[in-house]
């Protein structure tokens, strides 16, 4: 669709929303948005998005850090707590 379906505005580049009015140009429009923003939520980016523009920088932190460890999979805690005993084990006699 080349223009706005309520104002009638010429569609600019690759815009999923009409900057004047906030409507989508179509509905597979809407349907890409939505999968962008889904994606975009659940990347480093993202993350790193919302840690900035929130007030509190480190509760947000906090939050996200919880949020991705919350959803990473029991196998890979395993390995990262291996990991980590093992670098202790190596680390401690030194001192």
């Amino acid at each position: 669709m080349k223009n706005c379906p309520k104002c009638g505005q010429p569609r600019q580049g690759e815009e999923y929303k009409c900057p004047s009015c906030d409507v989508f140009y179509s509905q597979l429009d809407e349907l890409l948005y939505e999968d962008q923003e889904k994606r975009e939520r659940n990347t480093f980016k993202g993350a790193l998005k919302r840690i900035r523009a929130a007030e509190d920088r480190k509760q947000a932190l906090k939050a996200e850090l919880a949020t991705a460890w919350r959803n990473t999979p029991l196998k890979t805690k395993i390995v990262i707590w291996t990991v980590i005993a093992f670098v202790f084990v190596l680390v401690v006699p030194i001192f």
